[in-house]
């Protein structure tokens, strides 16, 4: 009970206050606004943004080639404490994945012969500056 309440305060207090959570919902939009336009120059064709499902969502759908990429996108104005990358931990990629291979499905991908890929791009991104763009080809399985 008590190791509940302390998961549920240190999850708070991670949050921050309405106006810290509203700059970084900004930052995180931003970033994946960026990423598609990564994206895009290097030959992908944008499926589908913030697809979601009942159990959560994928942040970008792409294609290249016979290739659907699922891609997670963390956008941080620094890497201090950690890099972005480091966020995407074991339960966050199954997740992705479940919600992947629902949407995978349910566009009868598989039925055309398309490979999945799951990706993730991180973007570095000082207030002021230039982001500092990484996409992690086939990060995880």
């Amino acid at each position: 009970m008590i190791a509940n309440f302390l998961r549920k305060l240190s999850a708070w207090i991670r949050r921050g206050t309405p106006k810290q959570r509203l700059a970084k919902d900004k930052l995180g939009k931003a970033g994946e606004k960026r990423a598609e336009e990564f994206l895009k120059t290097k030959g992908y064709k944008i499926i589908a943004r913030n697809a979601r499902f009942s159990i959560g969502e994928i942040d970008l759908v792409a294609q290249i080639q016979k290739t659907i990429v699922f891609l997670e996108v963390k956008t941080r104005q620094s890497a201090e404490y950690c890099h972005p990358l480091e966020v995407v931990d074991k339960k966050k990629k199954q997740k992705i994945k479940q919600i992947a291979m629902k949407y995978y499905h349910n566009k009868k991908y598989a039925a055309r012969g398309f490979a999945v890929r799951f990706d993730i791009i991180t973007l570095i991104w000082p207030e002021g500056g230039q982001p500092i763009i990484e996409h992690f080809v086939d990060a995880f399985r």
